[in-house]
């Protein structure tokens, strides 16, 4: 009887130790994949977008501190299941000549020579994102989408940020469009460590300096129900035309912070 009770109750407890670790991947990390922030709720980074979710079918985002250089808006939307398959959309519009404009200077702060100086641009994003839980406590997802920009006039070639991170995501603003691939990978260690392995490719639609690559590995370390600390690394491969090595690491750090 005693050895009945010990397995019917070892039982239970992995099954709700399952559930607990399904709902820190979907619920606590739900940034990059289909799923939606729930609705009335909020979450946002230092880097991490704000997004809030307005209903269960749309969520809506945008970088909360970047406002006044990068004025954008984003929303997210629901498209349904398919045989397990969680489907969403995202679209955003943003406006970086504030802040083009504004790293244009000498001193601190400035990677663009002041010789420069941008008209108005128009980013547009639109992307298709897939996510599949694939066992209790591991979510995977794959996107795929195209970024391009409507312009005043042609910025000059030479006035890029050749830096890693910053040259595949502003490539569009001077020529052709950004054509976005990219999985990641999201599972729970415990109730409060979560990880992430993710890979990114950036296809520029011009002759030269046309491809990057990012991998990215991130710990989570979610403190409470409102406050998580995110830290990793992203390994970038690009050709850049004014800056070498094509391989570089950069760390990575940032503090989410939101209701769930």
């Amino acid at each position: 009887m005693a050895r009945k009770t010990i397995i019917f109750l070892s039982l239970i407890y992995s099954a709700v130790a399952l559930y607990a670790q399904d709902q820190t991947v979907s619920q606590k990390w739900s940034y990059n994949t289909a799923y939606l922030m729930p609705a009335g709720k909020w979450e946002s980074g230092i880097f991490q977008p704000f997004r809030y979710g307005v209903n269960k079918k749309t969520e809506v985002y945008t970088n909360v501190l970047m406002l006044p250089l990068i004025p954008s808006a984003g929303v997210k939307i629901a498209l349904g299941t398919k045989k397990d398959f969680i489907i969403a959309s995202q679209h955003s519009l943003s406006v970086p000549t504030p802040f083009l404009n504004f790293m244009s200077r000498e001193g601190i702060g400035g990677l663009i020579s002041p010789e420069y100086s941008y008209s108005f641009i128009l980013s547009v994003n639109n992307s298709l994102i897939v996510s599949r839980k694939i066992s209790p406590s591991v979510l995977a997802s794959a996107y795929a989408g195209f970024v391009f920009a409507l312009r005043a006039d042609k910025p000059d070639s030479q006035s890029t940020i050749d830096l890693p991170l910053f040259y595949p995501r502003m490539a569009h603003y001077y020529e052709g469009t950004s054509i976005r691939l990219g999985g990641t990978v999201k599972g729970s260690l415990n109730e409060k460590w979560l990880y992430e392995e993710g890979v990114q490719v950036f296809i520029i639609t011009r002759p030269e300096n046309n491809f990057f690559f990012e991998n990215t590995g991130t710990i989570m370390w979610a403190v409470g129900n409102s406050f998580r600390i995110r830290g990793g690394y992203v390994l970038a491969y690009g050709k850049y035309p004014y800056v070498n090595p094509k391989w570089q690491l950069w760390p990575t750090l940032d503090f989410v912070f939101g209701g769930k």
